[in-house]
């Protein structure tokens, strides 16, 4: 039988800049787990909420933070300077944990030997439908070279030293896709252990920006030139099709300004411009995983 006290620690780290409710239920759904040695560090990017009630309920089993606003990604940068786990755990203010999350993902990480690992994640809000996200169809558990382009950062969880060893940090002044990237520098470091079960829970808002067309040719381009430029051979790993795709979203910008992505005409063009690379993207990873 496991000795709790041999557990290794985890830092659960937690940017927040909008909706304390939600943050409360985040904190709430860690500290309902049953693994008896971790820590939670919330960083508040700038967020003008009044978070007084948060504190007065939390602040004694939290370590906190407040800096001016940066993003998310420099919160997460903040976030892992302040952890003094072996082990970083990663949450979003408006997701959950489901039980027993904690000591069911370090168990298997310990069993394989992963310095990280990831797994399934269900979707869940007021305008979709609760659904399971499976991020490697049809894969078994084990230890992968490759990342699915789709994994929900609260499942993540990583040795810090595989971070702060490589002098990784998440690419702050991107938007959107800056943990996407993060993973695939990680996984040109190090095999990632997947394990096919949900252990999260990810809140999907009805206005969320990351789901229209126009945020994703733009998006998708930028994810591409970045990996491109901080992975050594990133460019070779694509198959032609992901190519394909991303060539078509960058001339798709030429017709959807980045400066006009919430206009509901620039929006109407983008989801015509960004309809076969969608359905290229599918493919790929259909094929590929």
């Amino acid at each position: 039988m496991e000795n709790k006290s041999c557990r290794a620690s985890v830092s659960v780290v937690i940017p927040f800049y909008s909706n304390a409710e939600w943050l409360c239920e985040a904190v709430d759904s860690v500290l309902a787990q049953d693994y008896d040695n971790f820590e939670i560090v919330v960083v508040n990017d700038g967020s003008k909420e009044d978070v007084s009630g948060f504190l007065e309920r939390y602040g004694d089993k939290i370590k906190y933070f407040e800096k001016e606003n940066g993003g998310c990604a420099s919160a997460r940068n903040r976030s892992v300077a302040e952890a003094s786990g072996e082990y970083l755990a990663f949450l979003d203010s408006d997701d959950l944990w489901t039980e027993g999350k904690l000591s069911r993902q370090m168990e298997k990480m310990r069993e394989y030997g992963a310095a990280w690992s990831y797994t399934d994640f269900e979707v869940f809000g007021e305008s979709v439908a609760t659904e399971r996200r499976v991020m490697v169809r049809g894969a078994k558990e084990g230890m992968y070279k490759t990342i699915s382009p789709y994994t929900g950062t609260p499942t993540v969880i990583v040795k810090k030293s595989l971070i702060t060893d490589n002098g990784l940090t998440f690419c702050e002044g991107f938007r959107y896709g800056q943990d996407d990237i993060f993973w695939e520098r990680l996984i040109d470091l190090e095999p990632v252990l997947y394990i096919p079960e949900v252990l999260a829970r990810v809140r999907m808002r009805g206005n969320n920006a990351a789901r229209r067309a126009a945020v994703q040719i733009h998006a998708r381009v930028e994810f591409y030139d970045k990996c491109a430029e901080l992975i050594p051979g990133f460019k070779g790993k694509c198959s032609w099709i992901y190519r394909l795709a991303v060539a078509l979203c960058r001339f798709g910008r030429i017709f959807v300004p980045e400066k006009k992505l919430n206009g509901g005409f620039t929006e109407f063009i983008a989801r015509v411009m960004f309809a076969v690379p969608y359905l290229l993207f599918k493919i790929d990873r259909k094929l590929h995983g």
